[in-house]
């Protein structure tokens, strides 16, 4: 046989930067147009188009960028098919070419389906992202990972694809809902318990602090959390091995979002997550029992009530989609203490169903 071998090998430098600060729409505005894009999309849902997008979409106006703002409907429920070919063939019908940039304004919804049409538009256009909710801040911001959903599970579809840069303007937060604020803290202390136990210890002590929204507590949190997870992509950015920590909480965390049709937020769900894969570690002997303790301490001190209001059965049958599974075997990511993981453990089916029977 003839071989005509195709040479792809490079080094590919996908680094970016994450701004943290008050009132950035202003410096963002100024940043954007100093730069040669086409056509800018501000790309928001309809809640937070109200808060923020209409003003995000004057203010690029007057600084002469030539811009469209493109509202999806707010809720998990948008990161479907036809969400982001409705959002395609806007770009299209607006002439967004190459030189064209996507901006994702708002939360993990916004940021997921945006930089998902990111990257596949003309194969791969720049975005910026402006996560508006803590949890986005801390979480779906950083590392790249985009997708939407289907019938089958969540995120069962997407890419990895990095921003271009990252702005957390602190501001917002004022007018962030107290359910939403729990849910970005969630993912805080799941941070701390993967990956470093001080930053664990620092939620213990300063949870009511940042539940109240101080200022000064939250800015600590959010670059705290921020550099962990940064931490973690540095070393993985396409989840062959270290950034499988992150799932913790996740792999029953999604199947309860689906179970419940997604009337969980994805925050309460993990949440419920890691105190099931918790108990799983525990029932194991993978986590010691005084770590495993503190755990759930802190979940609960947070006011989630560790009772799954679904079939445990249902719940079961759901986590069969995670996309960590390994020839049909689900793979979780597991405590061995708090600020180190056991990944690619194979829960069986018993176990996790008598956890999950247990917490109902």
């Amino acid at each position: 046989m003839n071989h005509v071998r195709v040479d792809l090998e490079k080094t590919v430098d996908h680094s970016y930067d994450i701004v943290i600060g008050n009132d950035l729409f202003a410096s963002l505005a100024e940043g954007l147009s100093k730069l040669n894009l086409s056509k800018i999309a501000i790309v928001t849902d309809s809640t937070v188009k109200k808060l923020y997008g209409k003003d995000l979409f004057e203010l690029f106006k007057k600084q002469g960028l030539n811009s469209v703002l493109v509202t999806i409907p707010a809720g998990e429920k948008s990161k479907n098919r036809t969400v982001k070919a409705r959002i395609e063939d806007m770009l299209i019908s607006e002439g967004f070419r190459r030189d064209s940039l996507i901006l994702a304004l708002g939360g993990g919804v916004v940021g997921d389906i945006a930089g998902f049409v990111a990257s596949t538009y003309m194969r791969g256009i720049p975005y910026v992202y402006v996560p508006t909710t803590l949890l986005a801040m801390v979480d779906s911001s950083i590392g790249g990972k985009n997708g939407i959903n289907t019938a089958s599970g969540k995120n069962m579809i997407g890419t990895f694809y990095q921003p271009k840069r990252v702005f957390i303007d602190l501001a917002v937060l004022k007018t962030l809902p107290e359910k939403e604020f729990r849910n970005g803290i969630t993912e805080m202390i799941k941070h701390g318990i993967i990956s470093d136990e001080k930053f664990f210890i620092f939620m213990e002590d300063y949870l009511e602090k940042l539940l109240s929204g101080d200022e000064d507590a939250l800015s600590k949190a959010i670059e705290w959390s921020s550099t962990i997870k940064r931490d973690v992509v540095e070393q993985d950015e396409q989840e062959e091995s270290i950034r499988k920590i992150l799932n913790f909480g996740h792999t029953i965390g999604h199947a309860l979002e689906k179970v419940s049709d997604y009337a969980l937020a994805h925050g309460e769900a993990v949440a419920l997550g890691m105190v099931a894969e918790a108990k799983i570690a525990k029932a194991m002997s993978i986590l010691n029992a005084r770590d495993y303790q503190k755990i759930i301490d802190l979940i609960e001190k947070l006011g989630v009530s560790p009772a799954i209001p679904y079939s445990a059965r249902k719940v079961l049958e759901h986590t069969s989609y995670d996309k960590k599974s390994s020839k049909g075997v689900v793979q979780y990511a597991l405590p061995t203490s708090i600020g180190h993981m056991e990944i690619d453990v194979e829960a069986g089916d018993d176990v996790v169903l008598q956890v999950l029977s247990e917490m109902q």
